[in-house]
């Protein structure tokens, strides 16, 4: 893979990491190893990182090149001028999507061993045609409102959703030589992938369909051409400047306009003439001006091939274990005949999702909570929770049940924020205490804490967690769950709760061993690496493993970097975005970064540090950006326990010697092992197989 900056520099870019992460992804789709539906899933993911890269991050980066060419601004502290890195992020996606339309071809000639076939109108039978025709004059043609994009006076402009599909039709007159140009979008509720009637296997695109059809909607016109384009817009929520007084209807209020957002991409049908492609340019542009708002792309995207490769993952393949990963039966870890609770008291648990069951251990905690007589409060953190959410509906029964039952949901979870609005909304209705998030602050920690009366007393019941309460992703992402009763671990999360449950958060942090962000986390974890450079000075032992799914915090990076010079062994599990540099000589020598792409999607976050032979785990929510040192309410949980910390070395040691792992040179390029043998999920998923 290239690399992701010119050498010599001391950081990385964050944004072409960020795409290097992209095309390790991709690499999946690409490997014949990898099972069909599998390769299709991944193609499919590129397409939405891809998409939200553009939502979040190509905005800023284009207002940054304007400042730039204004004389306002003039390099990045990484030493790229802002122009410049735009022009080679663009050059950077543009390779990718073309590498992926490439993969799509690939894979879909092995579908097509396999009797699926994506023909094209001139593949097909006159038959086969006609059935088409048919189809297309009773549920398509009847869902398509024509709205222009040439100029006319007092022909209101067509607004173009997000992430739809249209189809542009140039046509004109029979007896005129004005070009017209109309767009159509198409029906949603249709697949894009349409059976052809009479052959089994048989598919069509839709738009395909209709471009040979068009006439049809223009029977006095001659149809010059029709081109399939895409619009994508911002993600960006723009909340009122007085949204402090009424949150909740602030983040409804700006979910419901963020439709309406300025489009950041439009991605075209590389056949599309440029005066088309000017003209949907432009009815975007004039959308934007009369919201008041910017537009900032000014230059379309050619697409070979299909646009939107989701739809790929909808191909109707033989039901072949061959074509998928074989079945996770995630393993039970607290048997049917006792409690959560019963478990917990006997000691700390320590679970590996999705090896280990996320419902049978996270949900079941909840739902045991609510029904238990004993149990008089639940306390929780909500971020990402999914709906439908099991979590929320054992929160919403323990509160119509008469327990206290507080939640901290956090609204402006990107793109989840109008599940969270109506979460809040009937937790409220049930009898819940809702805070609705910090001010300043967005509370990404994964804490809940449960209160049962037991012999007179109450004790406490704690889970902390690296992922979110969102029972899909706990079967789709490697994290870790820490459920301990532990005085001072349940002392720490109680405070935490007490302070988030009056909208602020501990400024001076926690007292019993946890971390908390932006108050305690970035100093603790600092004096941390100071503490393995002061060991390696006496000649203790001294180092450092961290995984992580980010790196880019400068002042933890050059941390890192001198606890290197000063002879700390330092390993770094870093799944996507990394602008640290390893073995670079004088600098990083000892540092060595790996990524781990696979089936599952790695979210876990683990810090060790040697501490001269008395090491100190920790396992929580926080990666090592920023955002969540500086901008975030993050929570780190101490590991005390020697058979949960040998456990976590294991799970280190596996990830580090991954045979399938990609490591990071000092160039910034990412190259792959390519060894024999599992990688490390398949040998956690073998594990728990044989027990």
């Amino acid at each position: 893979m290239r690399s992701t900056t010119a050498s010599g520099q001391e950081f990385l870019n964050p944004e072409l990491s960020l795409l290097a992460f992209q095309r390790r992804v991709l690499s999946l789709a690409e490997d014949p190893a990898t099972p069909l539906l599998e390769r299709l899933r991944f193609l499919g993911i590129v397409t939405s990182n891809i998409d939200e890269l553009y939502m979040v991050r190509m905005a800023e980066l284009r207002r940054d090149a304007t400042s730039s060419r204004e004389g306002s601004r003039e390099h990045d502290a990484d030493g790229e001028s802002a122009q410049s890195l735009l022009q080679h992020v663009e050059h950077e996606i543009l390779d990718i999507l073309a590498a992926q339309s490439r993969c799509a071809t690939a894979c879909l000639r092995d579908a097509a061993d396999h009797g699926v076939h994506l023909l094209r109108w001139s593949d097909l039978t006159a038959n086969e045609r006609a059935a088409l025709e048919t189809r297309y004059l009773e549920e398509i043609q009847p869902d398509l409102l024509p709205m222009a994009i040439t100029r006319s006076a007092g022909v209101p402009l067509p607004h173009l959703p997000h992430l739809g599909l249209f189809i542009a039709v140039e046509y004109r007159a029979r007896d005129g030589a004005r070009i017209h140009v109309s767009e159509h979008e198409l029906p949603a509720d249709l697949p894009r992938l349409l059976q052809v009637p009479g052959r089994d296997g048989a598919l069509i695109a839709i738009e395909d369909v209709l471009r040979a059809n068009a006439h049809l909607l223009y029977p006095n016109a001659v149809v010059e051409g029709t081109y399939l384009f895409r619009v994508t817009r911002g993600g960006d929520l723009h909340l009122h400047d007085d949204h402090a007084s009424d949150l909740l209807g602030a983040v409804a209020s700006a979910t419901a306009r963020r439709p309406h957002n300025p489009a950041v991409r439009v991605e075209v049908e590389s056949r599309m003439p440029a005066s088309v492609g000017a003209l949907i340019l432009d009815n975007l542009s004039r959308d934007a001006l009369g919201r008041e708002m910017e537009l900032t792309v000014d230059a379309v995207q050619e697409i070979d091939g299909l646009l939107d490769l989701r739809c790929l993952q909808g191909l109707p393949l033989p039901r072949d274990p061959a074509l998928e990963y074989p079945p996770l039966d995630s393993r039970a870890v607290v048997a049917r005949d006792e409690t959560m609770f019963s478990a917990m008291q006997r000691g700390d648990l320590l679970v590996h999702h999705p090896f280990e069951s996320f419902d049978d251990t996270v949900v079941r905690f909840f739902q045991e909570a609510a029904a238990d007589d004993a149990v008089t409060s639940i306390r929780a953190t909500l971020y990402r929770v999914g709906t439908p959410s099991p979590i929320v509906e054992a929160l919403l029964s323990a509160a119509q049940l008469g327990k206290q039952v507080f939640a901290l949901v956090e609204l402006q979870a990107r793109f989840d924020e109008a599940h969270n609005v109506q979460w809040a909304r009937a937790l409220e209705r049930a009898g819940g205490r809702v805070v609705y998030g910090l001010s300043g602050l967005k509370v990404h920690a994964k804490a809940a804490i449960v209160e049962r009366r037991e012999g007179g007393r109450i004790v406490r019941y704690a889970h902390i967690g690296t992922g979110n309460y969102n029972p899909r992703s706990g079967r789709q992402y490697t994290d870790l769950s820490l459920f301990s009763a532990s005085h001072a671990l349940t002392t720490d999360l109680a405070e935490l709760l007490d302070a988030l449950s009056v909208a602020t958060f501990p400024a001076e942090g926690l007292h019993h061993g946890a971390l908390v962000a932006p108050s305690q986390l970035l100093p603790s974890l600092l004096a941390l690496i100071e503490r393995e450079i002061s060991h390696a000075g006496r000649g203790e032992p001294a180092g450092i493993s961290i995984k992580v799914n980010g790196l880019a915090d400068r002042e933890v990076v050059q941390a890192l970097y001198r606890a290197a010079q000063a002879g700390v062994a330092i390993d770094l599990v870093v799944r996507g975005i990394c602008t640290l540099r390893p073995g670079v000589h004088g600098l990083s020598d000892n540092i060595r970064v790996v990524s781990i792409v696979g089936r599952f999607l790695e979210h876990s976050r683990i810090y060790r540090f040697a501490n001269a032979g008395a090491p100190k785990y920790f396992v929580g929510s926080s990666d090592l950006r920023p955002r969540n040192l500086r901008r975030r309410v993050e929570l780190l949980a101490p590991v005390p326990d020697a058979a949960h910390r040998a456990r976590l070395d294991e799970i280190l040691s596996r990830y580090l010697d991954d045979p399938t792992a990609w490591v990071l040179r000092p160039s910034g390029e990412y190259q792959s092992r390519r060894g024999d043998g599992p990688g490390a999920q398949a040998s956690f998923a073998a594990d728990f197989r044989r027990r």
